[in-house]
């Protein structure tokens, strides 16, 4: 499948230059690894942030309001059967959204850590990570429910619904994914300072209560950032 090719590229180039980015920190770069413009799909590597930035507006507004917190499992499961197609539709694409969140926090890592930000550039990964896991555990739970609504018990459709009314597990991973890239732009500069800043009060906010509201921020940020980089040509060597 074309689109298959297109992610097997992407995640091909990102590896490369993570590659180049760990000799870099060794020493043993080879000539030509620094400062080379990006080419392919190395140069549009950084607009995966955008793609995911499109896949979480289209989940969020494919997704119903779903019943509060502590609804009763009897309420949980009529929701999602009057809502099973919506809610799956809703699921995969923030699965998808997931996959390129990652690539985005790849690609930024290494942008980060080619210019100098090698311990920060690593916690930011790691909250992407904190993120996708979050998010995809959300999605497979929505899954669940729409697919067993005609089998799963009433109490562990409540449990579930507890579960999938928590944002928690993601906006963690918010609030050290912001924290870390704005600890890293200060200290290198690597983008510009208004958007290191403007990381700052979406961590901050991120787990205060725990919303939806600090993940659409963060993916303003995200799309924000990947236009930067794309427009600044992908390169990946150490700023002068």
């Amino acid at each position: 499948m074309p689109g298959g090719a297109a992610a097997r590229a992407l995640a091909l180039n990102v590896i490369i230059h993570e590659e180049r980015s760990m000799n870099r920190d060794r020493g043993t770069e080879t000539v030509g690894d620094s400062h080379e413009p990006a080419q392919g799909w190395t140069r549009l590597a950084p607009l995966s942030g955008v793609v995911f930035f499109v896949l979480l507006v289209a989940s969020a507004v494919t997704a119903q309001d779903t019943p509060e917190e502590y609804a009763s499992g009897a309420k949980v499961l009529s929701f999602f059967k009057a809502h099973e197609s919506t809610t799956k539709a809703s699921a995969l694409l923030a699965g998808l959204g997931v996959v390129f969140l990652i690539f985005f926090a790849s690609w930024l890592r290494t942008y980060l850590r080619s210019r100098g930000a090698s311990a920060l550039a690593t916690a930011v990964f790691g909250g992407a990570v904190v993120i996708g896991v979050g998010g995809a555990a959300r999605a497979g739970i929505s899954w669940a429910l729409a697919s067993g609504h005609d089998k799963i018990d009433p109490s562990a459709a409540q449990a579930l619904g507890v579960l999938h009314a928590s944002h928690y597990p993601a906006v963690v991973g918010i609030a050290i994914f912001m924290f870390a890239t704005w600890l890293s732009v200060l200290r290198t500069r690597a983008l510009p300072q208004w958007l290191g800043w403007l990381a700052l009060p979406i961590a901050l906010i991120a787990i205060v209560p725990p919303t939806l509201i600090p993940l659409l921020a963060a993916g303003v940020w995200i799309l924000i950032a990947s236009i930067v980089m794309y427009v600044r040509g992908g390169q990946t060597g150490r700023a002068a």
